[in-house]
């Protein structure tokens, strides 16, 4: 009997699964085996190692249901899926802290217009002085070109020649400080909307409650 059972647990080892515990007193160990019938024991029968199986009591109430083990797919399958349960879960926990910011922020629809309004704003007279030295140097470049022609060809002085160079390159950068400004907008406006929306949905969930 002895050489019996270490065999049998000999097999066990040899074949990836744990021993199972000895069932408590006045319960046994049953499965179905690969035919679908029914096998029990007080310690975990051998047709049911790699099996899912049951601890029993014995009037017969179930006590316990061990679960198979797991395939190599169907544990990578369980690795992904509790993966994605983790950065949903993060996910949520960032919207709620994100939520309890935009409601300390902010007292009202109001106050968000207003805000968006004053921060608009502050971008568009950055906006305003941009476009006005784009003018300016604008005028000036023409003013320089028109200089240039009073010369004969390949005749321009050095000093005219880099007055108009210097005058293309910071033209070039009041473009640039302009494109910006006017995608800054474009994204302040965006934002506030976000949050505008965001605002009104928690808000009126927390009035139906």
């Amino acid at each position: 009997m002895i050489v019996r059972c270490v065999a049998a647990v000999a097999l066990v080892l040899a074949s990836g699964f744990s021993v199972p515990a000895r069932a408590a007193s006045g319960a046994i160990l049953c499965c179905e085996n690969a035919d679908g019938r029914r096998v029990c024991g007080d310690v975990l029968p051998q047709a049911c190692y790699g099996r899912a199986y049951r601890r029993v009591a014995s009037d017969g109430t179930i006590i316990e249901r061990i679960a198979a083990p797991m395939s190599e797919a169907e544990r990578i399958e369980a690795e992904r899926e509790s993966r994605l349960r983790e950065l949903e879960e993060a996910r949520r926990r960032m919207q709620r802290l994100q939520d309890r910011a935009l409601l300390d922020t902010y007292r009202s629809v109001d106050d968000i217009d207003g805000r968006e309004s004053r921060a608009v704003g502050e971008i568009e007279r950055d906006l305003a002085k941009a476009k006005d030295r784009q003018a300016q140097l604008r005028q000036a470049q023409e003013r320089l070109q028109e200089e240039a022609k009073l010369h004969p060809a390949g005749a321009v002085p050095a000093e005219l020649t880099q007055a108009i160079r210097d005058n293309q390159s910071e033209l070039a950068a009041q473009e640039t400080v302009i494109d910006a400004k006017l995608k800054n907008i474009d994204a302040v406006r965006a934002r506030y909307a976000r949050d505008r929306e965001r605002y009104k949905a928690l808000t009126a969930t927390a009035a139906g409650r």
